[in-house]
């Protein structure tokens, strides 16, 4: 009888150890390695100036839940929202182009969770958009499945797998990947030019600028002739212009402050600025099909002698006439003396 009770309880023992096998229980944790799936992005710039490497894109991950998978049930994942942040050599990327492309790996976007369980966990993948107004930033959001199971040598290893982890945007297929595509904001350019008038304008003579540019970033290039320069946001650029020369400052996003400023001289400095007149500073705003400034400097003869370029035709029409009555004197003179 005593033999019967231990045989009984020693099969009960051994049902109630095979059943928590089979049963789902706690697992180990996995996190996600680098298996293809990758955040793919692409900066299109206006110009190869504007691509620069101290440029860093943010992106933002976030968990919204997940669904079972047969008995199991998904890990519990934090829901806050999450920042990742991709920096490249961008210009070194682009090579002679104005476009870039970059990415990150997806060891990289899910660092810090841990999937402990089989499940569907669920996520959102978006851009943040940064502040460079040169910039119009992706704003696609795509929903990114992490497919976890058990591994296939279950239950002699209980560490779950990552089996497949797929985006989806708003519209469309399943990808392995989440591509996001910055472009060029609209942008035009500001040409600032010269010529110098009146009866004393030496047209070799050249004059000095300073040139401001505010409500943008980074650098932008311009181009005088065959030379070129780089005109860098907030900082003064300096430029010279002859008689008939110009400088055009290209790729500024539309809405940017510019401020120039001529040198003293010996002119009369005016300018015209949008169809707005001034003197030696002209200031505006970049606007579409682009902004310009048109310098005309004066200069007549010395006022001292009363004589300028406003005057001149009738100084000189004063002497022909003054020249013309002295003759005609002069003749009536001789032909008196010679009658006597």
């Amino acid at each position: 009888m005593a033999m019967s009770r231990l045989k009984k309880n020693v099969v009960a023992a051994a049902l109630a150890g095979s059943m928590v096998i089979a049963l789902p229980g706690a697992a180990f944790a996995t996190t996600v390695e680098d298996n293809g799936f990758t955040v793919d992005k692409t900066w299109k710039a206006a110009s190869n100036t504007q691509l620069n490497n101290t440029e860093a894109f943010n992106f933002q991950v976030q968990f919204t839940g997940a669904t079972a998978q047969g008995t199991w049930e998904p890990a519990q994942l934090s829901t806050d929202k999450v920042v990742r942040t991709l920096t490249a050599d961008w210009k070194d990327l682009a090579g002679a182009g104005a476009s870039a492309n970059a990415r990150l790996t997806a060891r990289q976007l899910f660092a810090g969770y841990n999937f402990t369980a089989p499940g569907t966990y669920n996520f959102t993948v978006k851009e943040i958009a940064g502040s460079n107004p040169n910039i119009v930033y992706d704003g696609t959001v795509y929903n990114v499945e992490v497919v976890v199971s058990m591994p296939d040598d279950y239950p002699a290893s209980d560490t779950p797998v990552i089996r497949e982890i797929k985006a989806k945007a708003a519209s469309g297929n399943k990808a392995d990947k989440a591509a996001f595509e910055n472009t060029a904001k609209a942008n035009d350019s500001l040409t600032v030019s010269k010529k110098v008038a009146g009866a004393a304008a030496n047209t070799k003579d050249e004059f000095s600028y300073t040139l401001k540019i505010e409500g943008a970033q980074g650098s932008y290039d311009a181009v005088k002739g065959n030379d070129k320069y780089t005109v860098e946001a907030g900082k003064d650029f300096t430029f010279k212009l002859k008689h008939g020369e110009s400088i055009e400052i290209k790729n500024l996003p539309d809405g940017a402050k510019y401020t120039v400023v001529e040198d003293d001289t010996d002119y009369t400095e005016k300018n015209v600025a949008d169809g707005v007149a001034g003197g030696a500073q002209a200031a505006g705003t970049i606007k579409a099909h682009g902004s310009t400034v048109a310098y005309t400097n004066e200069k007549g003869f010395a006022p001292a002698t009363g004589v300028n370029s406003d005057t001149m035709p009738f100084v000189f029409g004063g002497l022909v006439v003054v020249a013309g009555a002295s003759a005609l004197l002069i003749s009536r003179k001789r032909r008196a003396s010679e009658e006597f």
